[in-house]
């Protein structure tokens, strides 16, 4: 029994392989066109095949099965490509039409139909896709910048998403379609793991698809970031070529990188499949969103530039700000007075208040709470009541419109790139002369902080500065992540402080008198930065550091800081710090440290450099930078 058993099971693989050779064989196309059309780059960027590893074989990038008709042990491009067409021209039958090859990978289709002579295929209806591309309707795609949010590790560098733009009679783009691509992290993950694994490439990344207004509500409303849309100019052939491909993406799994294989290099990605774009390369083991919004502004389409038109969208909070600060100090005096006593809203039927003042006044206390009613849920109630008394009062006033400038926002493709290398010259008062050299991946100084940064705050990750003093070479600093918040228009109404914090962690010298002595730290900080004005800062701050226990100083302190940075022209700004530490566990330790520090930034063949003169007690530094 058990020979005869085993005889027919061969039999029946033997005829399983021969039916499988059949069909293999059956293809209407040479061995040597499925090679050659198997190598094309196209093919392969449809297949999502990663082309920048070392390893000579090729890797997928997505590894759900449902995006393959190949078993992952025989996976590779040129099997993907036989597969797919015995696919297309099998007779199978699909009780959903929708299941249909040509429905499941319409770009596939599409393409394979110029290489191949498919001429025999009947087209398929594809209701789903069509319902969702929308191709009679949409004419043409962007992309969306969301600039950086400093309540997210996550979001620090901002985000990109695409939005296929409908025609010109829709009357908002509200509706439009969404593509995002994002990881998928699990609710109330806890920080380090979300660090380790957004690092380690511990989470699913996946395109998906909403309503515009579901990311236009969570980034202008709630996070309140400023958006910026590039539309890109893209014949209707290769646009619709490219929605076709991100609808096979929908729902696809990726492994997720926070630092390079992320959302902004998924989104470069699929503009790098379109025949005819000529995109800078990215370079830097790290891709941020920034850099990718410059690449596309100097990219072109066959011969003409990619980007067609630019839009930029204040956020919530940024249309409050841009009505604020163009009031009078008067008008601003009665703000504070309605804000903080509504009855005071009789002040403006005084003959003193011109009829534009009080549309001015009003309209900005409109987008006040407007903006309350978007961050303080613990009193919306309160809110809204005082958002609609400010509504009836307006509707009494005459017609007319309050007339304020827009804001003259520069988009952030216009920022010089996001990594910085610094060569310097030391003086140091008792190690003589020296050299030092910087290199930061990212991202900005308080100093630096341009468009798309939070002026007058830092973000910095990964930042090495070496110093070489007295025949030795040492570790000034190296800073893990460095994080300075402010708000640099805050109005000081309530609900709209002039809260600001900074945290630290990496290793540096706890004054610039010793050479190799930079140790580990983590230090926060809370206070207070108050704009003066759109040029002049001042901040105050309290808080504290654990570092190691170097020469018995202890290994805590508590400090004191102020600091004030000033704007002198576009190109030339200054940053004084005086800080006061007091070392706990060492009652005879008292340390006073300030430091001043300039810079001028300049721009040659369109490389931006800067030149820095930094001074503090023990210690002077000029440096030349570059950024890359």
């Amino acid at each position: 029994m058990l020979p005869r058993t085993i005889l027919l099971l061969i039999l029946a693989f033997l005829l399983i392989a021969k039916t499988h050779a059949s069909a293999l064989i059956s293809l209407p196309f040479s061995d040597q066109l499925l090679s050659t059309v198997a190598n094309k780059k196209q093919w392969q960027q449809l297949l999502k095949i990663d082309n920048k590893s070392l390893i000579k074989r090729e890797i997928f990038a997505i590894h759900s099965p449902s995006f393959y008709f190949t078993e992952p042990a025989a996976l590779t491009a040129k099997n993907e490509l036989i597969n797919t067409l015995h696919a297309l021209l099998s007779a199978k039958h699909y009780e959903q039409s929708d299941q249909h090859p040509q429905c499941r990978f319409p770009a596939r289709y599409i393409w394979l139909k110029k290489q191949f002579d498919l001429s025999q295929l009947t087209p398929v209806a594809c209701e789903k896709y069509q319902n969702w591309a929308k191709l009679s309707s949409t004419k043409s795609i962007s992309l969306i910048f969301a600039t950086g949010y400093l309540g997210n590790p996550a979001s620090y560098y901002g985000h990109t998403l695409l939005k296929l733009n409908a025609t010109s009679q829709q009357p908002s783009d509200l509706l439009d379609t969404s593509v995002n691509f994002g990881a998928d992290v699990p609710a109330n993950e806890d920080p380090i793991s979300y660090i380790v694994k957004g690092v380690v490439g511990g989470y699913e990344g996946r395109f998906s698809h909403s309503k515009h207004y579901y990311h236009s509500q969570n980034y202008l409303e709630n996070e309140l970031r400023d958006l910026w849309e590039y539309q890109l100019n893209l014949e209707q052939a290769d646009f619709q070529f490219l929605v076709a491909h991100i609808w096979e993406l929908i729902a696809q799994d990726y492994t997720y990188y926070f630092f390079d294989e992320n959302c902004v290099y998924r989104m470069y990605e699929l503009l790098k499949l379109i025949e005819g774009v000529t995109l800078p390369e990215l370079t830097a083991p790290w891709v941020i969103p920034q850099e990718v919004v410059r690449a596309i502004n100097v990219a072109t389409y066959k011969g003409a530039p990619l980007v067609k038109s630019q839009r930029y969208i204040p956020s919530r909070q940024a249309k409050f700000y841009n009505k604020y600060w163009q009031l009078s100090v008067q008008a601003k005096i009665l703000v504070a007075k309605i804000v903080a006593e509504p009855e005071q809203l009789s002040l403006l039927d005084s003959q003193n208040v011109t009829p534009m003042q009080r549309r001015k006044i009003l309209s900005t206390l409109i987008d006040y709470y407007q903006y309350l009613l978007a961050v303080d849920d613990k009193a919306k109630a309160k809110h809204k009541q005082r958002y609609t008394r400010i509504l009836a009062y307006r509707y009494q006033q005459p017609i007319g419109k309050a007339k304020f400038n827009s804001k003259e926002a520069v988009s952030p493709h216009n920022a010089r790139p996001s990594s910085y290398l610094q060569l310097g010259l030391l003086q140091a008062k008792d190690h003589g002369n020296g050299y030092s050299i910087k290199l930061r991946p990212a991202y900005y100084d308080q100093l630096d902080a341009e468009v798309g940064h939070v002026k007058n705050g830092v973000l910095k990750m990964a930042e090495l500065e070496l110093a070489y003093l007295s025949e030795q070479l040492a570790i000034s600093s190296f800073t893990v992540f460095e994080v300075l918040s402010v708000k640099n228009q805050a109005s000081g109404l309530p609900q709209d402080g002039y809260d600001s914090w900074r945290l630290y962690l990496g290793m540096k010298k706890q004054a610039d008198k010793c050479v190799n002595c930079a140790d580990f730290t983590f230090q926060a900080d809370k206070g207070w930065a108050v704009p003066l004005s759109d040029k002049t800062t001042v901040a105050a701050y309290v808080g504290g550091a654990l570092i190691e226990n170097y020469q018995h100083r202890g290994r805590l302190y508590a400090s004191s800081r102020i600091s004030l940075t000033q704007t002198i022209t576009a190109q030339w700004n200054i940053l004084l710090n005086i800080e006061a530490r007091k070392y706990l566990e060492n009652a005879q330790l008292t340390l006073v440290n300030y430091s001043a520090e300039t810079r001028y930034k300049f721009n040659v063949n369109n490389h931006f450099m800067d030149l820095r003169l930094a001074l503090s007690q023990y210690q002077a530094q000029v440096s030349l930078g570059y950024y890359w």
